[in-house]
């Protein structure tokens, strides 16, 4: 059923040392950012678009923000090429820190600790399940070699 599917891959030629990638890191975070501005973004447009007193969107900017933490896994898990879920988990620690802090700008205060801890664990998880899937995606290996005699070039 999970034949061909890596979840975790130990053991390296050059050691255990640089486990994890900064870069993919930087490029997971920076997609489940924007992908969550942009969800956010249509919302206001929504809005603007149309003629309504009372709008209830909490639970699409919440959709939102998991859906933001899925896709910045899979990004980080891809850009890493190994330890997928590692890179998720990372991501998505670093993406609901970043995210709480704006909400709790934006409404001035913390929300109650059980439901910011409930939401802590989906987004966290979430991203571990993008890095998973980022790390399984095809082309996420690194190391692929083309061979340049092969490749077609065009006439000059």
């Amino acid at each position: 059923m999970f034949k061909g599917i890596t979840l975790v891959s130990w053991s390296r030629k050059d050691g255990q040392a640089g486990l994890i990638k900064p870069g993919a890191l930087w490029s997971g975070v920076v997609w489940s950012l924007t992908s969550t501005a942009f969800i956010c973004a249509a919302l206001m447009l929504w809005v603007f678009m149309t003629a309504r007193e009372v709008y209830h969107f909490s639970a699409l900017i919440v959709a939102g923000i998991w859906l933001g933490a899925l896709l910045g896994g899979a990004v980080g898990g891809r850009s890493a090429g190994s330890l997928g879920w590692l890179h998720g988990l990372v991501v998505g620690f670093i993406y609901y820190l970043a995210v709480m802090v704006l909400l709790t700008v934006w409404s001035t205060g913390f929300p109650v600790f059980s439901v910011w801890f409930a939401h802590g664990l989906v987004v966290v998880i979430l991203s571990a399940i993008g890095g998973i899937i980022g790390v399984n995606m095809p082309g996420a290996r690194r190391g692929i070699k083309v061979n340049r005699s092969s490749r077609k070039r065009f006439p000059v």
